[in-house]
């Protein structure tokens, strides 16, 4: 039986919602087009941008696996 472990479970936990929240900035940002909110929903995106690829950046130098942390599916693209 595998132990519990709240480190991990935070750390993915966190991945999943940064995930979620990441995805939705992108379509508000797509829905913002054109309009007043533009600007400040590209710079809300980018933010996400920011802080997940330092993630994954990190995953990699410690050997963890985007898998494990639930950020395998979201690509760079997704978030520009």
């Amino acid at each position: 039986m595998m132990k519990f472990n709240e480190y991990e479970a935070l750390a993915v936990t966190l991945c999943e919602a940064l995930q979620e929240l990441a995805l939705e900035a992108k379509a508000n940002k797509i829905a913002a087009i054109g309009t007043d909110t533009e600007n400040f929903q590209t710079g809300y995106l980018s933010a996400f941008h920011r802080v997940i690829t330092l993630i994954q950046q990190q995953a990699d130098i410690y050997d963890v696996p985007l898998e494990k942390l639930s950020l395998d599916k979201i690509k760079e693209i997704d978030l520009i």
